[in-house]
């Protein structure tokens, strides 16, 4: 194994293995995490449509003085089974978005009680202050109901998808994205090559293959365990700068979920490694304890 022509190649081929690994656990999680279905039942189960709730309130609120209508006209006809709605609506344009590279474009799902309630408001006002109901009461009513759902709109984007779509980012993204699975396809195939080729290189003693692909997977798993871990144990992600609870809450429980689940599988290679390097121990061991007898052909040429 201390041979140049193989040791060097072998050392060149478990580099090489150390970073596909690295990035084959990273892309087969995001194949299996980074989905509509996942990140809509991550939204549900994290409640996030309360922290949108929380944020629209007190929005409205703050704004009460300025516009004249209350918050309740607001607040008191908006659900939580309605802002889950919205935000599961942003959350699948954003999808569609890097499928396809396209711009998102979001309509916020109507809310029928929301706009009796705005329109009942108007209505009284102009009832008892004598308003006339004419072209411009018009406009300033439908301007409140738009300006309604625009505000809703904004408050239920918890990973902020449109400002993302609308500053290109989603569109860069996208080419990643949608070529998801051939990239991943692509890592997994070039770690088949490579223990192929160290296959090759150690064909008179294959159990090499086991030691060089053992030590690769010890070495992703520390590279992938340790940072990870430093992450989680520090709270990293909580010194995110994100005023609004919700998108706070939907970026830094996300980014700690994906960290563990990184980190689980690293721990997993960690693990693999050192069974692969035990397994090739034990092996070398018992072909030294019971080495090989020559060969007649052997004994005659010695």
């Amino acid at each position: 194994m201390k041979k140049a022509s193989t040791y060097i190649p072998s050392v060149i081929i478990a580099v090489l293995l150390v970073f596909c690994f690295l990035g084959g656990s990273a892309a087969i999680l995001a194949d299996i995490n980074v989905t509509k279905e996942k990140t809509i039942s991550f939204a549900e189960k994290e409640k996030l449509e309360t922290k949108a709730y929380a944020s629209i309130e007190k929005h409205y609120k703050e704004k009460a003085n300025a516009t004249g209508i209350p918050a309740e006209v607001f607040t008191e006809n908006i659900s939580g089974e309605y802002l889950r709605s919205v935000i599961n609506e942003y959350i699948s344009e954003a999808y569609s978005s890097l499928e396809s590279g396209e711009k998102m474009s979001v309509k916020v799902p109507e809310n029928l009680e929301l706009e009796a309630s705005i329109e009942k408001f108007f209505n009284d006002y102009a009832d008892e202050t004598g308003y006339e109901k004419d072209e411009v009461f018009e406009n300033k009513l439908l301007t409140t109901k738009e300006n309604a759902y625009k505000t809703i709109g904004d408050y239920c984007d918890v990973f902020k998808a449109d400002s993302m779509s609308r500053h290109g980012v989603l569109s860069k993204l996208s080419k990643l994205y949608s070529r998801r699975y051939q990239l991943t396809a692509l890592v997994v195939g070039a770690i088949v090559l490579l223990i192929v080729l160290l296959t090759l290189i150690h064909r008179k003693d294959k159990k090499s293959v086991l030691y060089w692909s053992g030590i690769s997977a010890l070495i992703s798993g520390s590279m992938g365990t340790i940072p990870s871990a430093y992450l989680i144990a520090t709270k990293y992600y909580n010194s995110f700068s994100i005023k609004e609870p919700q998108v706070f809450a939907a970026y830094t429980r996300s980014m700690f979920s994906m960290t563990e689940a990184f980190m689980a599988s690293q721990i997993a290679f960690i693990v693999i490694g050192i069974c692969l390097t035990v397994t090739y121990a034990v092996l070398r061991g018992r072909a030294v304890a019971h080495p090989v007898k020559s060969t007649e052909k052997d004994e005659k040429k010695s």
